[in-house]
Formats: C-alpha cells, structure tokens, sequence
C-alpha cells in the first residue's frame, strides 16, 4: 500500500459530523419505592419463624434422643 491510503488530513480538515440525536432532558428522579421496607420486614419475620421452626426441631430431636435412650454429647446442644 502506498502512503495516500494511511493519509487521514481530510477527515482533520473536514466539518466535524454531528449525529442528529434527541435533546436530552433532565427528568427528576421518582422517589424511593417503600417496597424496599415492606421486603425487609417480610424478611425479618420469615427469619423469626424459622428460628422458632428450628428450636422446635432441635427440641423434638432431643425428646426423640430421650426417649431412645441415646445420649447426646455434642456441647452445643443445651
């Protein structure tokens, strides 16, 4: 190739190209959902019945253990 192909003068020389593009506008942002709340406290309160479920649980483990006649020696159970 010669050097007239590697030549870009006419595009620094010519009129800068414009792009016909909507004129933006600056629309105020929506305030925050409450939804946000609403989930956090269907979380909370799902947390709590699952610890309760899970006390529950523990509890029966430990009649069922009684009641076998097994012993529990994991220091964690109380």
């Amino acid at each position: 190739m010669n050097d007239d192909a590697y030549d870009i003068s006419h595009l620094l020389e010519s009129e800068q190209f414009k792009a016909d593009m909507p004129e933006l506008r600056i629309v105020s942002a929506p305030p925050p959902a409450p939804a946000r709340s609403v989930v956090a406290s269907a979380q909370e309160a799902m947390a709590q019945e699952l610890l309760k479920a899970a006390e529950a649980h523990e509890e029966m483990i430990r009649q069922y253990l009684r009641i076998s006649g097994d012993v529990v020696e994991d220091p964690y159970w109380q």
